[in-house]
């Protein structure tokens, strides 16, 4: 009986503790909308933490919001956060950034960790994507394509 009661404990203790981290993991993230008020198709790439407290980076694309909507993309760990968009189907036409220039495979889909001294591939193109820190409290952060 003693020891069904400690192992019970023991469970809710350990049950307690995950509850706790995926709060914490969650508390560190937001979510990436994009509304597209262009009067066109556009592809998303972004860039993002690999995971709260890692330092690597990630590049992935490619997400497609259609004229006139809005997009929940996904879930990324709070801090720099990258992001690029063309036309679907016409890459001439662009909404990029001077912040960092980044391997963008076309067609897609691609996801890579974005490592140092990375060259782009034949199948890639060299991009220019614009960041923004996203802070702590945010939960919610939206770019609007015009």
């Amino acid at each position: 009986m003693r020891a069904a009661k400690s192992g019970i404990i023991f469970v809710f203790f350990a049950l307690a503790t995950l509850c706790t981290g995926t709060s914490r993991a969650q508390a560190q993230t937001f979510q990436f909308q994009v509304c597209n008020q262009s009067n066109m198709s556009a592809s998303i790439a972004i860039s993002n933490l690999v995971a709260p407290g890692d330092t690597r980076f990630e590049v992935q694309g490619w997400w497609i919001v259609t004229a006139g909507n809005c997009e929940t993309i996904g879930t990324y760990p709070q801090g720099y956060f990258y992001y690029f968009a063309e036309q679907t189907g016409n890459p001439q036409t662009v909404w990029s950034g001077s912040a960092a220039q980044l391997c963008v495979q076309n067609p897609g889909p691609f996801d890579r960790i974005n490592l140092a001294g990375y060259t782009c591939q034949p199948n890639e193109v060299l991009e220019g994507f614009t960041s923004e820190q996203v802070p702590a409290a945010t939960s919610t952060f939206t770019w609007t394509l015009q």
